[in-house]
């Protein structure tokens, strides 16, 4: 027997509007419609899911996070001192502020080994 697909194919009726602004949003940031929607409704149930992120890998320059609900490995480059989700091609979404969150801890950690060695 075969094994059961991560992914599910859902079909949605939506008005043509959103679908047109939906698919200028995708093209302006070279992603197609539907890793769009899939992004932006992962961002939406984040706020109700408690352990969606954790991370992969992280070095000076980008931060790998498994992305739970979307089931995938996520790189997050730091862009001129900023999370860049690559993923969704955004400085704003779950991805890139839970770096943010990440990258406050781990400097606020180093800040404190620092204050410990100097005393």
């Amino acid at each position: 027997m075969g094994r059961k697909s991560e992914k599910m194919l859902v079909k949605l009726r939506l008005p043509r509007k959103l679908v047109d602004r939906l698919d200028r949003i995708a093209r302006e940031r070279g992603i197609r419609r539907s890793r769009l929607i899939a992004s932006l409704l992962a961002d939406w149930v984040e706020y109700y899911v408690e352990d969606r992120f954790e991370p992969f890998s992280m070095r000076l320059d980008r931060v790998g996070v498994i992305d739970k609900l979307l089931g995938e490995i996520v790189v997050v480059r730091i862009v001129r001192g900023e999370p860049y989700c690559d993923y969704c091609k955004s400085f704003t979404c779950g991805h890139a502020r839970y770096v943010k969150k990440l990258y406050s801890r781990k400097r606020r950690e180093i800040l404190m080994e620092e204050a410990d060695l100097g005393d």
